[in-house]
């Protein structure tokens, strides 16, 4: 019986329970991806590998398990190696760039599919050693291809990496529907924003905070509801600290209808991730399309000539909260703006859309892991982007 192992970040034996008690997904197609590598256990032994803080190991159900190491101890070679070693899988696939797991798969020559949603840089010394690593342990015979998330992220393989765009092949989720009628314009006061994410300073949670205060200090008072996981104590003290407090709401993890029925609610929707947060596309970003409200993106590289300014949504500066104060200001006092954003976000959320679903990817790999029939490589970037 072949052996499968998935390494990722998340603690799929909590999901699995969460989802089997019948409760509610927390982010986009959760149930469509743990139903999926639970049926994969009724031909193989499969094992998922997370990068969690619960350290466990468990049987779900006979041939699945689910194993939990803490972040620390999940980038030590002393620690990691040996784990995967006593694992002895036959099949790997990987949802994280991990860099000791690529290198010893390459090592050991292991069937491998790199399932990855990160834009690769180089802009530090770091990010270019360990992109000199990830090119050679992604370019081995053992590594049928490389997939990643959705168009930008996949092409900064091709222009980081160097890796071809025959071997690079992207994934996406499946399509949206929007909601049947754009949303009417609107007028301050009243005016809410919404954010959903991991809360985090890379994500831009700072800089929403930041613009919130200059607003409030120019006469525009905007209330902010914050939807994700992660520490919030010192969001909390930082909305206190610049006088905001009154003004946001740190709602902790949701479930996904619930982020979507906020984001409906909501006026604008911001997406404001600084670039050194390794941004594929984010889900939240289809879903205010989805629920045609209005969107504020920064100009991360994840959304580069994918999203038209002023026509898709409007592009403040990463990591700068007076552009972003500037932007939300310029949406809210601009009606004919907020009803072309909504009025254009069903044609802007099909033209996002671009690659493979992730389970067909991996059952392919799975039942072909030298691609043998070319079921991978059909999907490749070279064939999806004009010559």
């Amino acid at each position: 019986m072949e052996h499968v192992v998935l390494f990722q970040y998340g603690d799929y034996g909590a999901t699995w329970r969460h989802l089997a008690a019948g409760l509610p997904e927390t982010y986009r197609d959760q149930k469509v991806s743990v139903d999926f590598v639970a049926g994969l256990a009724a031909r193989h032994r499969v094992t998922t590998l997370a990068i969690c803080d619960r350290p466990h190991r468990e049987e779900l159900a006979p041939n699945l398990w689910s194993l939990g190491i803490d972040p620390v101890s999940a980038y030590r070679r002393a620690r990691i190696l040996p784990l995967l070693a006593g694992l002895a899988p036959s099949r790997l696939i990987l949802r994280t760039p991990h860099r000791l797991a690529l290198l010893w798969a390459r090592w050991k020559g292991l069937p491998l599919l790199p399932v990855f949603a990160d834009t690769f840089a180089a802009d530090t010394l770091r990010q270019r050693i360990e992109n000199r690593l990830a090119a050679w342990s992604l370019s081995g015979p053992n590594v049928p291809c490389v997939s990643n998330h959705s168009l930008n992220a996949s092409l900064s393989m091709h222009r980081i990496l160097g890796l071809p765009k025959t071997r690079i092949v992207p994934w996406d989720f499946p399509p949206l529907q929007s909601a049947p009628e754009p949303k009417p314009p609107f007028q301050p006061p009243g005016l809410r924003a919404f954010y959903a994410g991991l809360m985090l300073e890379s994500k831009g949670v700072g800089d929403c905070l930041a613009a919130i205060a200059l607003l409030r200090d120019q006469g525009l008072t905007i209330a902010m509801d914050f939807a994700g996981s992660g520490p919030l104590d010192p969001w909390q003290e930082m909305a206190t600290r610049l006088d905001i407090a009154p003004q946001v709401r740190f709602l902790g993890t949701l479930a996904n209808t619930e982020v979507r029925q906020r984001m409906a609610a909501a006026q604008i929707v911001l997406v404001p991730s600084r670039h050194t947060y390794a941004e594929g596309l984010p889900s939240t970003l289809s879903e205010a399309l989805a629920a045609r409200t209005p969107v504020i993106v920064s100009d991360h590289p994840a959304f580069a000539n994918r999203l038209r300014p002023g026509q898709d949504c409007l592009v403040f500066r990463a990591a700068d909260p007076a552009d972003l104060a500037q932007r939300i200001r310029q949406l809210a006092e601009t009606p004919a703006l907020q009803r072309t954003l909504s009025e254009t976000a069903p044609e802007t959320l099909q033209r996002l859309v671009f690659g493979q679903d992730w389970c067909r990817l991996a059952e392919s790999f799975i039942a072909d892991p030298q691609d043998t029939s070319g079921a991978l490589r059909r999907h490749a970037l070279a064939n999806l982007l004009p010559a």
